[in-house]
């Protein structure tokens, strides 16, 4: 309600004026929350104005409280709890699905398992969960399951065997694109917490799999599940916008998920719209385009990088890309067919849903 009143007022009352500020707010509640008749609310709260020696104040009281809609209904912002660049950005390029995006970041993230299909069919893990009273949902990838009721990881059977991990079906995506051929050499070049490059042990045994990344504290939890899903995961420190890490040894395949301002797991991690401004937007986009320009000179020809973020602002997507298409003159988009998100110019966006995957943005790069 105070955020209403100040955006009503055409300039802020002075501190000597808090309790008329006070009086106000007490007025507009008295409107809607008890049975007191809304003229005789209004000629009270007039009166007390007068009485705190306010004369002046008063037709500002009655000019306010006679529109008490406008101060009680709650802006955007609130209702939707989020800052308002990010409202304006969302309601900018997604007009059609701006009010579903809103809606969706305030409900309760679903909890979905990748299931390790090199120990478990991922029907057999269903019903082995159902038998179990823990019923679940499949995703479109074909081991992805959803649990209808999330609950502890390690309460779940089979946690301590290794038959799955949690990871949302939009970043289990990441490793399906980017299918890196047997025996080839793949660098996951900003790879805390190690989820994906897990992943991509987990589905080609055989590759040969660099993972670094800048800051290796924040990958403890993929060395952790390493040793649960039997994979030799090592997580080197390295900068992936310079080549001191480098053997010099060309990659076939690269994976950039790249760091970005999250805006597809607000559901997940709310306290983005908090310490996420819009200035963030553009320093991380210039860390982006840093990190394709130099890693691209580490792709083989005929190799694949794969750029993804879990963000939906096109700023750190499409613009990325094409900054990078405009600069490079041996690579190539190649379109991702698919049944799930929208095409945009240089990929392909999710965009978060209610009970389903998180927003992400992915496109496929190739080397002529």
């Amino acid at each position: 309600m105070s955020e209403q009143l100040d955006s009503r007022l055409t300039k802020p009352l002075r501190k000597k004026d808090f309790d008329l500020y006070c009086l106000i707010l007490v007025g507009a509640y008295q409107l809607q929350n008890t049975a007191i008749a809304d003229h005789a609310a209004v000629t009270l709260t007039v009166e007390a104005a007068r009485h705190l020696g306010k004369q002046w104040a008063c037709g500002l009281v009655n000019a306010i409280l006679r529109n008490p809609q406008a101060l009680l209904e709650p802006s955007v912002e609130a209702q939707f709890e989020a800052p308002s660049w990010l409202i304006r950005s969302i309601q900018h390029h997604y007009p059609d699905a701006a009010d579903n995006i809103f809606r969706t970041n305030i409900t309760r993230a679903p909890m979905t398992l990748r299931v390790n299909q090199n120990r478990q069919p991922a029907m057999s893990f269903a019903q082995i969960l159902l038998d179990q009273g823990i019923p679940t949902v499949p995703g479109e990838l074909s081991n992805a399951l959803t649990l209808v009721t999330p609950q502890a990881a390690n309460t779940i059977p089979g946690y301590s065997k290794g038959w799955f991990t949690v990871q949302d079906e939009a970043s289990q995506r990441v490793a399906h694109l980017l299918a890196p051929k047997p025996a080839t050499r793949v660098l996951d070049a900003c790879a805390s917490p190690g989820i994906k490059a897990l992943q991509l042990l987990e589905a080609h045994k055989d590759i040969h799999l660099t993972a670094i990344d800048v800051d290796v504290t924040r990958g403890f939890y993929g060395v952790s599940e390493s040793r649960r899903l039997g994979l030799p995961f090592e997580l080197r420190e390295g900068d992936a916008t310079l080549r001191n890490w480098w053997d010099g040894e060309m990659f076939d395949s690269i994976l950039v998920d790249a760091p970005c301002t999250g805006t597809g797991t607000l559901r997940r991690k709310p306290d983005i719209k908090l310490h996420r401004s819009h200035e963030d937007m553009f320093d991380l986009q210039r860390k982006q385009r840093e990190l394709l320009s130099n890693l691209w000179n580490m792709l083989a020809s005929g190799g694949t990088l794969l750029y993804s973020t879990c963000s939906i602002l096109p700023d750190e997507n499409d613009s990325v890309i094409q900054h990078f298409l405009d600069q490079t003159t041996d690579a190539s988009t190649v379109p991702i067919a698919a049944d799930w998100g929208r095409a945009t110019l240089f990929g392909r966006q999710c965009l978060p849903i209610e009970g389903g995957p998180d927003g992400f943005f992915y496109s496929r790069i190739t080397k002529l």
